[in-house]
């Protein structure tokens, strides 16, 4: 067999690795992995956050969408605002350390606000949502956050953080790091689209395989 007769197989490769790596990371595979809806240290208006995990090997970018609730609330992201690979990003009420509670956030927003006892967190287009995450009264623990410690992102999943864990003023939560949540359970998989190419891929091997070796008899 010539090094001619494994041409075929060395193309389809080549494909298989480009199309998967151009594969681009989307908002919808971010996670929201902690809520602090009801801070004590300071008033709501003050203390409320939430934390964003980028479990994908790109920068995802916010650049231009909207945070919102199923009300009057809503936000418009305006201006660069990537996340990195592996990385939490904290969006709050308010920037300063000093009247938060004691945490340093990567954005501030306005006109949204998290209800202490239910609500809905939001990224959208503005014509499709992206990322949703809808909670109810059990999230409401005065100084206390909730954390994601396991997959599916659904309200059930999220559980108060862990009372030794404390930040500035006194509340509890882990704004900006890993708390109890392990980043390996957001490993993010191919998406179907990539496997139907992989399938494609697979029939054609076995396809030229099968000419060669017929060609070889």
């Amino acid at each position: 067999m010539t090094a001619k007769g494994f041409a075929p197989l060395g193309t389809v490769l080549i494909l298989l690795l480009s199309h998967n790596s151009s594969h681009a990371a989307l908002v919808s595979d971010l996670l929201i992995t902690e809520v602090m809806p009801n801070p004590a240290a300071v008033s709501d208006s003050n203390g409320e956050w939430f934390e964003l995990f980028n479990p994908t090997g790109e920068i995802i970018d916010l650049d231009g969408l909207i945070l919102k609730d199923d009300g009057s609330n809503q936000y418009h992201f305006d201006g660069p605002l990537p996340i990195s690979p592996g990385a939490y990003f904290i969006l709050a009420r308010n920037g300063n350390p000093s009247s938060n509670g004691g945490f340093t956030p990567n954005h501030v927003y306005s006109n949204f606000s998290l209800g202490n006892s239910g609500d809905e967190i939001i990224f959208t287009t503005g014509l499709s949502e992206l990322l949703r995450l809808d909670y109810g009264a059990d999230f409401d623990a005065a100084a206390r956050s909730r954390e994601l410690i396991s997959l599916p992102m659904s309200s059930a999943n999220y559980h108060l953080t862990l009372a030794s864990l404390s930040y500035g003023l006194g509340d509890i939560g882990t704004p900006g790091q890993a708390g109890t949540f392990n980043p390996s359970l957001a490993a993010v998989p191919l998406p179907p689209s990539i496997w139907l190419f992989i399938s494609g891929i697979l029939v054609v091997m076995i396809r030229d395989f099968k000419s060669m070796a017929a060609a070889i008899i």
